[in-house]
């Protein structure tokens, strides 16, 4: 008796079964194979449904459910990109919405074309994080474009240096914590996290950047670092609700709080991140090569406040 794959592909009734469709599905399920990250991932056109890549033994009403959150996503991953746009640091390329109990990744292939990806349950998120780079690395290597360093996959260092020095703390309400505060600003730094701030609802409690040091000068020759800064306040309260209205949207996929929100552009990345009693974290790359560098870092100061 030959033994049942462990993954299948559906495709939507309106996509032919071209060579080029064949070679896409197949070039995905490869990727999707490697590794054991992903429970399903799925492409779409222009919001249209194409063909997904999943495991086998998922349930009918999860595979419904997976590609109707991917088809809803898309929406989301398009205002997004417009509340990053005026950062001019290029288009969104990457989004991962994640919790303790798992995540889910939206990505852009190129321009109108995405690939929705659901995290394997008890998988760690990085995983399914990385095929889903690998899956545009390759994808994009057939439409003869060339790789957009996803999530910093391909560039991070494997251990992270020493910060040189102290940032400074540009803004301190009188209700912050001097601890955090200080956890923050001794992980800003040039080398990878240029940009932290701290919150308690929607209130802001403190800064810390290094955006105006000179290795940092060609990110802002269209828009300054004033309103760089001024703009990171109205994204984190934008991702605030985002990430409120996420929770109760994508509770069926992910059965849990979200917490994570990383929203990488073509030039670095912007991170929100939940710690309790409704503190927040909001953090910015501005380099691409760092993204994943800097997503580490971030971990750290929440690791060392909150004990982890």
């Amino acid at each position: 008796m030959s033994e049942t794959p462990r993954t299948i592909t559906r495709r939507a009734g309106h996509v032919d079964a071209s060579a080029g469709t064949l070679l896409l599905e197949h070039t995905v399920k490869e990727v999707f194979e490697g590794a054991a990250g992903l429970a399903h991932t799925a492409n779409f056109i222009d919001g249209m449904f194409r063909f997904a890549v999943e495991d086998a033994d998922l349930a009918p009403e999860d595979r419904r459910l997976h590609e109707q959150i991917g088809g809803r996503l898309g929406p989301t991953f398009a205002k997004i990109d417009s509340w990053t746009a005026p950062l001019d640091s290029g288009r969104l390329i990457r989004l991962v919405v994640s919790c303790d109990t798992g995540g889910v990744y939206y990505i852009s292939l190129r321009p109108g074309e995405t690939q929705f990806g659901v995290a394997r349950e008890g998988a760690p998120v990085e995983t399914g994080d990385r095929q889903m780079a690998q899956i545009s690395d390759r994808v994009r290597e057939l439409y003869s474009l060339g790789p957009e360093n996803l999530g910093g996959y391909g560039t991070f260092v494997p251990a992270l240096p020493d910060v040189p020095e102290p940032a400074p703390v540009l803004f301190e309400a009188p209700g912050a914590d001097a601890r955090l505060v200080e956890l923050a600003r001794r992980r800003v730094s040039p080398l990878d996290l240029h940009y932290v701030s701290g919150h308690r609802g929607g209130e802001h409690l403190f800064s810390t950047d290094v955006l105006t040091d000179d290795s940092l000068g060609t990110y802002f020759r269209k828009v300054s670092v004033a309103e760089h800064r001024k703009r990171y306040e109205e994204i984190f309260l934008f991702s605030r609700e985002l990430v409120r209205s996420l929770t109760y949207r994508l509770r069926p996929a992910l059965r849990g709080r979200l917490t994570r929100l990383v929203m990488d552009v073509e030039q670095g990345a912007l991170y929100y991140r939940c710690l309790p009693d409704d503190l927040a974290l909001f953090g910015v790359t501005l380099r691409q090569n760092n993204v994943w560098d800097a997503d580490r870092r971030l971990e750290t100061i929440i690791e060392e406040y909150t004990g982890g």
